[in-house]
């Protein structure tokens, strides 16, 4: 919706290219592979093992992805995430300028050794911080 509201004739070139698409070809993929893949909440211990820099990106409108997004920046240690606003799935679409700045700029602290892991003292168990609870 949101990639509709903002470019009305990208999204109609978008829709027409996705209707080219194989209808069997679409259903083979979403019984073969999406119906059978295991949960991202189950992978989080293959997730923490990851050890390369990681960049996640969505639009705060992508309601079903945000949860699943703050698990994968919180289950793997060298994640970063971006949430662009009043954006939706498409961000790379949606906003071409900011998502392309996002990424350049996360190639060049790579490239310059300044993506390192998390700080271990960053995770805390509370919105309180680390003693849990308001002071």
């Amino acid at each position: 919706m949101q990639f509709q509201n903002k470019d009305p004739r990208g999204f109609a070139e978008y829709i027409r290219q996705l209707a080219e698409h194989s209808p069997v070809g679409s259903a083979n993929t979403m019984a073969g592979y999406q119906a059978r893949r295991p949960s991202l909440y189950d992978l989080t211990g293959e997730m923490a093992r990851i050890d390369v820099p990681t960049l996640i990106l969505a639009g705060d409108e992508e309601e079903p992805c945000l949860e699943v997004c703050l698990l994968m920046k919180r289950a793997i240690p060298t994640a970063g995430l971006a949430v662009l606003p009043k954006s939706g799935h498409g961000i790379n679409l949606e906003e071409p300028e900011l998502f392309n700045r996002l990424l350049e700029d996360f190639f060049h602290q790579v490239e310059h050794g300044r993506w390192t892991p998390r700080d271990p003292r960053s995770p805390v168990a509370s919105i309180y911080g680390p003693g849990g609870k308001p002071c």
